[in-house]
Protein backbone atom coordinates (compact mmCIF):
# COMPACT_ATOMS: atom_id res chain seq x y z
CA UNK A 1 0.00 0.00 0.00
CA UNK A 2 1.29 3.49 -0.85
CA UNK A 3 1.11 6.86 1.13
CA UNK A 4 -1.57 8.55 -0.40
CA UNK A 5 -3.68 4.92 -0.50
CA UNK A 6 -2.74 4.66 3.79
CA UNK A 7 -3.92 8.45 3.94
CA UNK A 8 -6.83 7.57 2.27
CA UNK A 9 -7.90 4.91 4.61
CA UNK A 10 -6.79 6.49 7.30
CA UNK A 11 -9.38 9.60 6.80
CA UNK A 12 -11.87 7.06 6.36
CA UNK A 13 -11.53 5.33 9.12
CA UNK A 14 -11.76 8.69 11.00
CA UNK A 15 -15.30 9.89 9.28
CA UNK A 16 -16.79 6.47 11.03
CA UNK A 17 -16.28 8.15 14.17
CA UNK A 18 -19.08 11.12 14.12
CA UNK A 19 -19.20 12.33 17.70
CA UNK A 20 -22.70 13.24 17.61
CA UNK A 21 -23.90 11.28 20.82
CA UNK A 22 -20.46 9.67 22.18
CA UNK A 23 -17.36 11.68 21.40
CA UNK A 24 -14.18 9.07 21.68
CA UNK A 25 -10.71 10.19 21.85
CA UNK A 26 -7.74 8.54 21.10
CA UNK A 27 -5.34 7.40 18.72
CA UNK A 28 -5.11 5.01 14.83
CA UNK A 29 -2.67 3.37 13.34
CA UNK A 30 -2.60 1.68 10.06
CA UNK A 31 0.28 -0.78 8.52
CA UNK A 32 0.80 0.17 4.93
CA UNK A 33 4.05 -2.22 4.72
CA UNK A 34 6.47 -4.47 6.47
CA UNK A 35 8.58 -1.66 6.91
CA UNK A 36 6.10 1.30 7.50
CA UNK A 37 2.87 2.20 9.21
CA UNK A 38 1.20 5.26 9.67
CA UNK A 39 -0.11 6.75 13.10
CA UNK A 40 -1.92 9.54 14.44
CA UNK A 41 0.35 11.83 17.14
CA UNK A 42 -1.00 12.39 20.48
CA UNK A 43 -4.63 11.31 21.67
CA UNK A 44 -7.67 14.04 20.50
CA UNK A 45 -11.29 13.63 19.85
CA UNK A 46 -11.30 10.69 16.97
CA UNK A 47 -13.51 13.02 14.87
CA UNK A 48 -11.64 16.11 14.97
CA UNK A 49 -8.43 14.17 13.73
CA UNK A 50 -7.18 15.69 10.20
CA UNK A 51 -4.30 14.70 7.74
CA UNK A 52 -1.74 16.75 9.20
CA UNK A 53 -2.19 14.52 12.32
CA UNK A 54 -1.09 11.54 10.46
CA UNK A 55 2.44 11.19 10.46
CA UNK A 56 4.46 7.79 9.36
CA UNK A 57 6.35 5.80 11.40
CA UNK A 58 9.99 2.91 11.01
CA UNK A 59 7.59 -0.15 11.84
CA UNK A 60 10.88 -0.94 14.32
CA UNK A 61 9.92 2.03 16.50
CA UNK A 62 6.94 2.47 18.52
CA UNK A 63 3.95 0.52 21.05
CA UNK A 64 2.34 0.32 17.63
CA UNK A 65 4.69 -0.97 15.70
CA UNK A 66 5.51 -3.60 18.07
CA UNK A 67 2.13 -4.62 18.16
CA UNK A 68 1.67 -4.84 13.97
CA UNK A 69 4.93 -6.37 14.10
CA UNK A 70 4.05 -9.10 16.09
CA UNK A 71 0.27 -9.57 15.03
CA UNK A 72 0.70 -10.13 11.07
CA UNK A 73 -3.32 -10.40 10.45
CA UNK A 74 -3.84 -6.98 11.91
CA UNK A 75 -3.37 -3.74 9.62
CA UNK A 76 -5.26 -1.86 11.94
CA UNK A 77 -5.09 -0.50 15.52
CA UNK A 78 -7.49 1.52 17.08
CA UNK A 79 -6.84 2.99 20.60
CA UNK A 80 -10.49 4.85 21.79
CA UNK A 81 -11.77 5.94 24.91
CA UNK A 82 -15.07 7.36 26.26
CA UNK A 83 -16.59 7.63 29.55
CA UNK A 84 -18.66 4.40 29.21
CA UNK A 85 -15.51 1.87 28.24
CA UNK A 86 -13.89 3.44 31.27
CA UNK A 87 -16.88 2.63 33.57
CA UNK A 88 -17.11 -0.91 32.02
CA UNK A 89 -13.48 -1.23 32.35
CA UNK A 90 -13.39 -0.83 35.89
CA UNK A 91 -16.10 -2.48 36.83
CA UNK A 92 -15.07 -5.65 35.18
CA UNK A 93 -12.15 -8.22 34.74
CA UNK A 94 -14.08 -9.26 32.00
CA UNK A 95 -16.84 -7.33 30.44
CA UNK A 96 -19.99 -10.37 29.75
CA UNK A 97 -21.63 -9.46 26.87
CA UNK A 98 -25.53 -8.49 26.19
CA UNK A 99 -25.50 -8.64 22.37
CA UNK A 100 -25.07 -10.64 18.91
CA UNK A 101 -22.44 -8.48 17.32
CA UNK A 102 -20.16 -8.05 20.32
CA UNK A 103 -20.26 -12.09 21.24
CA UNK A 104 -20.00 -12.82 17.54
CA UNK A 105 -16.21 -11.28 17.83
CA UNK A 106 -15.67 -12.09 21.02
CA UNK A 107 -17.62 -14.68 22.66
CA UNK A 108 -19.29 -14.32 25.97
CA UNK A 109 -16.91 -12.05 28.03
CA UNK A 110 -14.46 -8.99 26.23
CA UNK A 111 -10.79 -9.09 27.83
CA UNK A 112 -9.93 -6.57 30.49
CA UNK A 113 -6.02 -5.87 30.40
CA UNK A 114 -4.98 -3.78 33.16
CA UNK A 115 -2.24 -2.06 31.38
CA UNK A 116 -1.47 -1.00 27.37
CA UNK A 117 1.97 -2.97 27.17
CA UNK A 118 2.46 -4.33 23.71
CA UNK A 119 2.83 -7.79 25.03
CA UNK A 120 -0.39 -7.57 26.91
CA UNK A 121 -2.07 -6.00 24.30
CA UNK A 122 -0.99 -8.83 21.68
CA UNK A 123 -2.00 -11.55 23.69
CA UNK A 124 -5.53 -9.82 24.13
CA UNK A 125 -5.81 -9.59 20.26
CA UNK A 126 -4.93 -13.00 19.11
CA UNK A 127 -7.43 -13.81 20.84
CA UNK A 128 -10.44 -11.32 19.81
CA UNK A 129 -10.50 -8.56 17.95
CA UNK A 130 -10.82 -6.15 20.61
CA UNK A 131 -9.97 -5.77 24.28
CA UNK A 132 -10.80 -3.38 27.16
CA UNK A 133 -7.91 -1.40 29.21
CA UNK A 134 -8.64 -0.90 32.29
CA UNK A 135 -9.42 2.68 33.04
CA UNK A 136 -8.70 3.88 29.95
CA UNK A 137 -10.94 2.47 26.94
CA UNK A 138 -11.28 0.01 24.39
CA UNK A 139 -8.00 -1.19 21.94
CA UNK A 140 -9.51 -3.16 18.53
CA UNK A 141 -7.97 -4.04 15.16
CA UNK A 142 -8.30 -5.53 12.45
CA UNK A 143 -7.29 -6.77 8.67
CA UNK A 144 -8.31 -3.43 7.17
CA UNK A 145 -9.26 -0.28 8.97
CA UNK A 146 -13.42 -0.45 8.59
CA UNK A 147 -12.87 -3.47 10.78
CA UNK A 148 -10.86 -2.10 13.19
CA UNK A 149 -13.55 0.50 13.20
CA UNK A 150 -16.06 -1.45 13.33
CA UNK A 151 -14.49 -3.62 16.34
CA UNK A 152 -14.37 -0.62 18.57
CA UNK A 153 -17.53 1.23 17.47
CA UNK A 154 -19.07 -2.18 18.59
CA UNK A 155 -17.30 -2.84 22.05
CA UNK A 156 -18.25 0.71 22.56
CA UNK A 157 -22.17 -0.06 21.76
CA UNK A 158 -21.47 -2.84 24.05
CA UNK A 159 -20.37 -0.99 27.06
CA UNK A 160 -23.14 1.50 26.35
CA UNK A 161 -25.61 -0.91 27.30
CA UNK A 162 -24.19 -1.87 30.30
CA UNK A 163 -24.05 1.72 31.54
CA UNK A 164 -27.23 2.78 30.25
CA UNK A 165 -29.41 -0.63 30.77
CA UNK A 166 -28.64 0.19 34.51
CA UNK A 167 -32.16 2.79 33.75
CA UNK A 168 -34.15 -0.01 32.29
CA UNK A 169 -33.32 -3.17 34.75
CA UNK A 170 -29.65 -3.93 33.18
CA UNK A 171 -28.27 -5.72 30.66
CA UNK A 172 -28.95 -9.53 30.38
CA UNK A 173 -25.61 -11.16 29.68
CA UNK A 174 -25.42 -14.65 27.23
CA UNK A 175 -24.28 -17.70 28.91
CA UNK A 176 -21.23 -18.54 28.13
CA UNK A 177 -22.63 -21.93 25.90
CA UNK A 178 -24.73 -19.59 24.23
CA UNK A 179 -22.46 -16.72 23.37
CA UNK A 180 -19.40 -19.26 22.35
CA UNK A 181 -21.81 -20.75 20.19
CA UNK A 182 -22.69 -17.10 18.44
CA UNK A 183 -18.90 -16.89 18.15
CA UNK A 184 -18.54 -20.26 16.11
CA UNK A 185 -20.89 -19.64 14.23
CA UNK A 186 -20.12 -16.42 12.84
CA UNK A 187 -16.53 -17.35 12.57
CA UNK A 188 -17.74 -20.50 10.18
CA UNK A 189 -20.59 -19.07 8.36
CA UNK A 190 -19.89 -15.18 7.87
CA UNK A 191 -16.51 -14.10 8.22
CA UNK A 192 -15.47 -15.32 4.51
CA UNK A 193 -18.47 -14.98 2.84
CA UNK A 194 -18.55 -13.08 0.12
CA UNK A 195 -15.10 -12.14 0.34
CA UNK A 196 -13.74 -13.43 -2.85
CA UNK A 197 -13.33 -10.90 -5.82
CA UNK A 198 -15.44 -8.62 -6.63
CA UNK A 199 -18.34 -9.64 -9.27
CA UNK A 200 -19.38 -8.72 -12.85
CA UNK A 201 -21.74 -6.12 -13.39
CA UNK A 202 -24.77 -6.76 -14.81
CA UNK A 203 -26.98 -4.36 -16.75
CA UNK A 204 -30.61 -4.06 -15.09
CA UNK A 205 -33.58 -2.89 -16.18
CA UNK A 206 -34.59 1.27 -15.42
CA UNK A 207 -36.69 -0.25 -12.09
CA UNK A 208 -34.37 -2.57 -11.02
CA UNK A 209 -31.44 -0.48 -11.32
CA UNK A 210 -33.10 2.14 -9.42
CA UNK A 211 -34.15 -0.01 -6.85
CA UNK A 212 -30.84 -1.40 -6.58
CA UNK A 213 -29.09 1.96 -5.96
CA UNK A 214 -31.80 3.37 -3.58
CA UNK A 215 -30.64 0.40 -1.42
CA UNK A 216 -26.99 0.99 -1.88
CA UNK A 217 -27.23 4.30 -0.90
CA UNK A 218 -29.85 3.39 1.89
CA UNK A 219 -27.29 1.60 3.52
CA UNK A 220 -24.48 3.88 3.41
CA UNK A 221 -26.56 5.97 5.31
CA UNK A 222 -26.82 3.79 8.12
CA UNK A 223 -23.46 3.54 8.53
CA UNK A 224 -23.48 7.52 8.04
CA UNK A 225 -26.22 7.70 10.88
CA UNK A 226 -24.77 5.38 13.35
CA UNK A 227 -27.79 2.75 12.63
CA UNK A 228 -25.20 -0.09 11.70
CA UNK A 229 -21.18 -0.46 12.66
CA UNK A 230 -19.28 -2.91 9.42
CA UNK A 231 -21.43 -5.25 7.77
CA UNK A 232 -24.10 -5.53 9.98
CA UNK A 233 -27.47 -5.19 9.25
CA UNK A 234 -29.38 -5.25 6.12
CA UNK A 235 -32.16 -3.82 4.11
CA UNK A 236 -34.29 -5.13 1.33
CA UNK A 237 -37.27 -3.78 -1.04
CA UNK A 238 -39.94 -5.54 -2.64
CA UNK A 239 -40.27 -6.18 -6.38
CA UNK A 240 -43.50 -6.30 -8.29
CA UNK A 241 -43.25 -10.02 -9.38
CA UNK A 242 -43.25 -11.82 -5.65
CA UNK A 243 -39.53 -11.08 -5.30
CA UNK A 244 -37.38 -9.00 -3.05
CA UNK A 245 -33.85 -7.50 -3.20
CA UNK A 246 -32.22 -7.79 -0.08
CA UNK A 247 -28.48 -6.77 0.29
CA UNK A 248 -25.84 -9.69 0.63
CA UNK A 249 -24.17 -11.03 3.68
CA UNK A 250 -20.95 -9.85 5.02
CA UNK A 251 -20.15 -7.17 2.65
CA UNK A 252 -19.20 -3.44 3.76
CA UNK A 253 -21.80 -1.26 2.43
CA UNK A 254 -19.19 0.99 0.74
CA UNK A 255 -17.45 -1.65 -0.79
CA UNK A 256 -20.79 -3.00 -2.11
CA UNK A 257 -22.07 -2.80 -5.50
CA UNK A 258 -25.74 -2.70 -6.98
CA UNK A 259 -24.67 -5.72 -8.43
CA UNK A 260 -23.95 -7.22 -5.06
CA UNK A 261 -27.71 -7.10 -3.84
CA UNK A 262 -29.49 -10.44 -4.08
CA UNK A 263 -32.90 -11.16 -6.06
CA UNK A 264 -34.97 -14.04 -3.89
CA UNK A 265 -37.93 -15.27 -4.15
CA UNK A 266 -40.23 -14.65 -1.15
CA UNK A 267 -42.19 -17.78 -1.12
CA UNK A 268 -39.70 -20.17 -2.23
CA UNK A 269 -36.26 -18.12 -0.97
CA UNK A 270 -34.31 -19.10 -4.20
CA UNK A 271 -31.78 -16.51 -4.68
CA UNK A 272 -30.65 -15.51 -7.65
CA UNK A 273 -27.25 -13.46 -8.12
CA UNK A 274 -23.43 -13.84 -7.70
CA UNK A 275 -23.39 -13.28 -3.68
CA UNK A 276 -24.84 -15.00 -0.74
CA UNK A 277 -27.86 -13.03 0.90
CA UNK A 278 -28.28 -11.94 3.98
CA UNK A 279 -28.44 -14.19 6.55
CA UNK A 280 -31.45 -12.47 7.88
CA UNK A 281 -32.91 -13.12 4.43
CA UNK A 282 -35.88 -15.70 6.22
CA UNK A 283 -37.16 -13.14 8.79
CA UNK A 284 -37.49 -10.25 5.70
CA UNK A 285 -38.96 -13.11 3.92
CA UNK A 286 -41.44 -13.73 6.23
CA UNK A 287 -42.13 -10.31 7.05
CA UNK A 288 -43.08 -9.86 3.51
CA UNK A 289 -45.35 -12.93 3.51
CA UNK A 290 -47.59 -11.95 6.75
CA UNK A 291 -47.61 -8.21 7.31
CA UNK A 292 -49.73 -5.93 5.30
CA UNK A 293 -47.96 -2.57 3.27
CA UNK A 294 -44.38 -4.52 4.05
CA UNK A 295 -42.61 -3.24 0.74
CA UNK A 296 -39.48 -2.54 2.64
CA UNK A 297 -37.43 -3.45 5.77
CA UNK A 298 -34.70 -1.99 7.56
CA UNK A 299 -32.79 -4.14 10.18
CA UNK A 300 -30.45 -2.29 12.19
CA UNK A 301 -27.63 -2.12 15.31
CA UNK A 302 -28.04 1.07 16.03
CA UNK A 303 -26.91 2.26 19.70
CA UNK A 304 -29.60 3.37 22.05
CA UNK A 305 -31.82 0.82 20.60
CA UNK A 306 -28.92 -1.89 21.27
CA UNK A 307 -29.08 -0.72 25.02
CA UNK A 308 -33.09 -1.64 25.17
CA UNK A 309 -32.42 -4.50 23.22
CA UNK A 310 -29.66 -6.14 25.70
CA UNK A 311 -32.57 -5.38 28.27
CA UNK A 312 -34.83 -7.06 26.33
CA UNK A 313 -36.87 -4.12 27.00
CA UNK A 314 -39.43 -1.86 24.85
CA UNK A 315 -41.13 1.35 25.52
CA UNK A 316 -44.30 3.44 24.40
CA UNK A 317 -44.41 6.27 21.62
CA UNK A 318 -45.80 9.00 23.32
CA UNK A 319 -46.04 11.38 20.79
CA UNK A 320 -50.05 10.59 18.89
CA UNK A 321 -48.93 11.16 15.37
CA UNK A 322 -45.97 8.86 15.45
CA UNK A 323 -48.05 6.22 17.47
CA UNK A 324 -50.42 6.59 14.66
CA UNK A 325 -47.64 6.12 12.29
CA UNK A 326 -45.33 3.49 14.10
CA UNK A 327 -46.80 1.83 16.83
CA UNK A 328 -45.23 0.68 20.36
CA UNK A 329 -41.87 -0.06 20.33
CA UNK A 330 -42.03 -4.36 21.46
CA UNK A 331 -39.57 -6.97 21.90
CA UNK A 332 -38.89 -9.85 19.53
CA UNK A 333 -37.64 -13.10 21.85
CA UNK A 334 -33.98 -13.50 21.07
CA UNK A 335 -33.85 -16.59 18.87
CA UNK A 336 -31.79 -17.55 15.45
CA UNK A 337 -33.93 -15.12 12.71
CA UNK A 338 -34.24 -18.55 9.96
CA UNK A 339 -36.21 -20.11 12.77
CA UNK A 340 -39.80 -21.07 13.01
CA UNK A 341 -40.20 -20.20 16.13
CA UNK A 342 -38.19 -16.82 16.00
CA UNK A 343 -40.62 -15.90 13.46
CA UNK A 344 -43.87 -16.64 14.33
CA UNK A 345 -42.95 -14.45 17.92
CA UNK A 346 -41.57 -11.47 15.55
CA UNK A 347 -44.99 -11.61 13.22
CA UNK A 348 -46.75 -12.04 16.66
CA UNK A 349 -45.08 -9.00 17.80
CA UNK A 350 -45.08 -6.66 14.63
CA UNK A 351 -48.56 -7.60 14.05
CA UNK A 352 -49.58 -3.65 14.89
CA UNK A 353 -46.08 -1.82 14.42
CA UNK A 354 -43.76 -1.31 12.37
CA UNK A 355 -40.97 -1.00 14.64
CA UNK A 356 -39.96 -3.69 17.28
CA UNK A 357 -36.28 -4.74 19.19
CA UNK A 358 -34.79 -7.57 18.93
CA UNK A 359 -33.76 -8.74 21.96
CA UNK A 360 -29.72 -9.26 22.34
CA UNK A 361 -29.75 -8.47 18.83
CA UNK A 362 -31.13 -4.97 17.74
CA UNK A 363 -34.13 -3.65 15.68
CA UNK A 364 -36.26 -3.78 12.78
CA UNK A 365 -38.86 -1.47 10.93
CA UNK A 366 -41.44 -1.91 7.99
CA UNK A 367 -43.14 -0.05 5.50
CA UNK A 368 -44.44 0.84 2.14
CA UNK A 369 -41.29 2.92 1.01
CA UNK A 370 -37.63 2.07 1.93
CA UNK A 371 -37.57 6.30 2.53
CA UNK A 372 -40.23 6.00 4.75
CA UNK A 373 -38.74 2.76 6.45
CA UNK A 374 -35.21 4.39 7.02
CA UNK A 375 -36.86 7.63 9.05
CA UNK A 376 -38.73 5.43 11.46
CA UNK A 377 -35.39 3.78 12.03
CA UNK A 378 -34.05 7.28 12.42
CA UNK A 379 -37.06 8.30 14.54
CA UNK A 380 -37.10 5.50 16.86
CA UNK A 381 -33.23 5.74 17.51
CA UNK A 382 -33.42 9.31 18.59
CA UNK A 383 -36.61 8.48 20.91
CA UNK A 384 -33.99 5.43 22.33
CA UNK A 385 -31.66 7.92 23.00
CA UNK A 386 -33.99 10.70 24.63
CA UNK A 387 -35.18 8.10 26.82
CA UNK A 388 -31.90 6.88 27.99
CA UNK A 389 -30.44 10.48 28.49
CA UNK A 390 -27.57 10.03 25.93
CA UNK A 391 -27.10 13.54 26.08
CA UNK A 392 -27.70 14.73 29.38
CA UNK A 393 -24.97 12.01 30.28
CA UNK A 394 -22.36 12.73 27.65
CA UNK A 395 -22.89 16.67 29.16
CA UNK A 396 -22.09 15.29 32.81
CA UNK A 397 -18.98 13.06 31.85
CA UNK A 398 -17.50 16.25 30.19
CA UNK A 399 -18.49 18.26 33.38
CA UNK A 400 -16.73 15.76 35.51
CA UNK A 401 -13.56 15.09 33.07
CA UNK A 402 -12.97 19.04 32.78
CA UNK A 403 -13.42 19.04 36.96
Amino acid sequence: MNYSDGIEMMQNGIEGFHGKFKKMYGQIALRLDDEVYLATGMTKAIADIRTEDIAEYDINTGYLGEILRACHKINAVIFGCTQDAVDVSEKYEAVPVALEDIAQISGAFVHVIDEATPDKVIRALSESSVCYVKGSGIIAGGSNMRKAVAAILIAQKSAEAIVHGELIGGAKPFNESEALRLRSEFESKYVETNQNESVDYIGYDEATFGIRKAILEYGQNLVRNDLVYGAWGNISVRTDDGKMLITPSSIDYFEMGIEDIVEVDIASLDAEGQRIPSGDMKMHAEMYRNLPGCNAIVHTHSNALSVFAACEAGFAINDPNLSKLIGDIKVVPFGDTSSQEFNEDLISTMSDTHAAILAHHGAVFYGPSLELVFSIAEAVEHMARNLLGYDRKEETDEDETIG
